[in-house]
């Protein structure tokens, strides 16, 4: 359990006003990567303002003394939605139908490299499925973050296959949370 950490749950209006802190953030947490065109800045900041603009969006930051030191966001997956197109595993098609109430997409967990290893990340990511209204929640995560990856499986998460999101992406795991089990 970390120390005096408030929470804000925003929805879409607010992420105009905070898309620098966001993406300073997904830079401090992503430096490994930036380098490469799929996880540069500009492409982040394009996907964020999708994310934004899609049904359910939610994003929560933790705040220690007024500064945010986390962040968990998504929303949920419309009728059609185009998520599961990238599946490279064979799944039953009845799975990834979705219905426009039934998936939550996590899209984002970061916590500050100077706040990392204190339980930040598992927290936010309850503060924001807690009261979720849909019946499960999916998330994408590189294959090579082993500690992410350790970390979801340990707070309940399970690997449903392979999925690649864009041509340029490279392959994730896709992990599906039953969020009727609270």
């Amino acid at each position: 359990m970390t120390e005096a950490l408030t929470f804000a749950h925003l929805g879409s209006d607010a992420m105009t006003e905070l898309e620098d802190a966001v993406t300073r953030l997904y830079v401090a947490t992503h430096s490994e990567v930036l380098d490469t065109s799929f996880y540069s800045a500009d492409r982040f900041v394009e996907r964020i303002r999708g994310y934004a603009r899609a049904p359910g969006f939610e994003l929560v930051v933790a705040y220690r003394e007024a500064e945010p030191v986390g962040l968990a966001l998504g929303y949920t997956l419309p009728t059609g939605a185009r998520w599961w197109d990238g599946l490279t595993t064979p799944v039953d098609a009845e799975f990834i139908t979705e219905d426009g109430t039934r998936t939550f997409a996590l899209c984002e967990i970061m916590t500050h490299p100077d706040w990392q290893g204190r339980g930040i990340a598992h927290e936010v990511h309850d503060e924001l499925l807690h009261n979720r209204p849909e019946r499960r929640a999916t998330l994408l995560v590189r294959e090579d973050n082993e500690s992410a990856r350790a970390a979801y499986f340990k707070w309940g998460w399970r690997k449903l296959g392979k999925l690649q999101p864009f041509p340029d992406s490279p392959h994730y795991d896709a992990l599906i949370l039953d969020l009727t089990q609270s």
